[in-house]
């Protein structure tokens, strides 16, 4: 029983972290679907050019889908003591915006360090999966997901939310 009580404890106090983390984890998806569709519908998976620009406009997508969700729910306590919608949503764009370099330069980086790694299917995820078999480059952008949420994190609990 202890345990548990503890355990709700934690939860309460990281309570807005875990919060903000699963916004995060749906703008990963928001992310890297909105990626893989402009590779696949648009075409913009053909070389390296074409591959950075289609995840930032991923990243911008999952920039805004993440405002709005941290908004309405991770920090809807402290919307009467936060500046107005407006303020807010640039402010957190401003956050965002050194989370999107750190995020695209770590990918960016890293596809052209491994180029041929980044089309090449990721064999342990691409040996069990039969329809879809990510590549490299999915895996460099986690990474710079990974390396940006801590930074987001700060930065719009103290400034944008703050």
């Amino acid at each position: 029983m202890k345990a548990l009580t503890d355990l709700m404890d934690l939860i309460k106090k990281y309570s807005r972290f875990l919060k903000f983390a699963a916004v995060g984890g749906s703008g990963v998806f928001v992310n890297l679907g909105a990626y893989e569709l402009l590779k696949a519908v648009l075409g913009m998976g053909q070389g390296t050019t074409s591959r950075l620009l289609a995840y930032a406009i991923s990243v911008e997508i999952s920039i805004v889908t993440n405002f709005l969700l941290n908004d309405a729910w991770t920090f809807r306590d402290r919307l009467g003591e936060s500046p107005r919608f407006a303020t807010r949503a640039l402010r957190f764009h401003l956050v965002s915006l050194v989370g999107f370099f750190m995020n695209w330069g770590t990918f960016a980086a890293l596809n052209v360090m491994f180029p041929l790694f980044s089309e090449a299917p990721i064999p342990l995820l691409s040996s069990i999966q039969t329809v879809y078999a990510p590549t490299g480059d999915v895996l460099f952008a986690l990474c710079g997901i990974v390396l940006a949420t801590a930074w987001n994190y700060l930065g719009n609990l103290r400034w944008t939310w703050g």
